[in-house]
């Protein structure tokens, strides 16, 4: 993508990747993104996965620069919280956009027992 040489068409098909496993990555975009994501206000839509060029309302935007250059640049997906863990969404944003989602669920998995750990620790486990 930085060196443009698939063109749009690289983007569209990774953005077919990132359609396929938008539930997914909604679970991990942060808690009360629901709230956020309303659909109006340039948000997109918490259910409906949605991209395009200079679209500030989708869930991805690509650059009108990057659409103009036929896809030599940058993509930005806007659905990603502030109280995000930084690791399991990296992780699932690279294997959705370069992996073809190879590894996913494995991984996300074991984010989830880690999550179900903690929650039931409760402080007990900042305190250590």
């Amino acid at each position: 993508m930085r060196e443009g040489t698939g063109g749009m068409k690289y983007i569209d098909d990774m953005m077919v990747h990132f359609k396929k496993n938008h539930a997914l990555h909604m679970k991990l975009y942060g808690e009360g993104n629901d709230q956020r994501l309303t659909g109006i206000h340039e948000t997109s839509s918490f259910k409906d996965f949605s991209y395009g060029p200079g679209n500030r309302a989708a869930s991805f935007r690509i650059p009108t620069s990057t659409a103009a250059a036929n896809g030599k640049g940058y993509i930005e997906d806007r659905r990603p919280a502030s109280n995000i863990d930084p690791y399991i969404v990296g992780s699932v944003i690279l294997s959705s956009g370069c992996l073809n989602g190879a590894g996913t669920e494995p991984m996300v998995e074991h984010y989830d027992k880690w999550t179900k750990f903690i929650a039931e620790q409760g402080t007990a486990i900042e305190k250590a």
